[in-house]
């Protein structure tokens, strides 16, 4: 193997093991067991929960959308990367930063933020047409973030 090829295998392998290391997606929550990291609360439900997954890969689980953006607001560790859970399953796990919310006031979220996530566009509007409500992005979700402590509930 010539130098120049050697150098580029080095790198090629360099690379790969790299791509390894970096924060991996979501994962499956453990749905009656799991605590949310913000309001200590069994995770008991899929279809409103959210995930912070921080720079180290270490995984953050929140039992609302809700509660994602209270802890955000907060001092929590470097994140590289946010996920929601959307409100049709067939869809999984959305980054929190390009999924569409429908907020109404009504909705029985397990905090009572009464924001579900979907997908935008047709399932967006789909939803919103179902449930009502307003249809939102997430820099609003983030800016309605509740403020009690976790540990008071004030």
């Amino acid at each position: 193997m010539s130098l120049g090829a050697a150098r580029l295998a080095s790198v090629g392998l360099a690379v790969l093991l790299a791509a390894g290391c970096g924060p991996a997606g979501p994962r499956s929550l453990a749905l009656g067991v799991e605590s949310c990291t913000h309001c200590h609360m069994t995770i008991m439900e899929q279809r409103f929960s959210a995930q912070a997954i921080t720079e180290t890969g270490k995984v953050f689980g929140f039992d609302d959308v809700g509660c994602l953006a209270s802890w955000l607001a907060g001092s929590p560790p470097p994140t590289a990367s946010l996920w929601v859970w959307s409100a049709i399953p067939e869809e999984g796990w959305l980054p929190a930063e390009r999924a569409a919310y429908v907020r109404n006031d009504t909705l029985r979220t397990p905090m009572r933020s009464g924001v579900a996530a979907v997908s935008p566009g047709a399932a967006a509007d789909s939803l919103t047409a179902v449930l009502g409500g307003t249809l939102v992005g997430w820099a609003e979700v983030r800016g309605a973030a509740h403020t009690h402590s976790p540990t008071t509930g004030s």
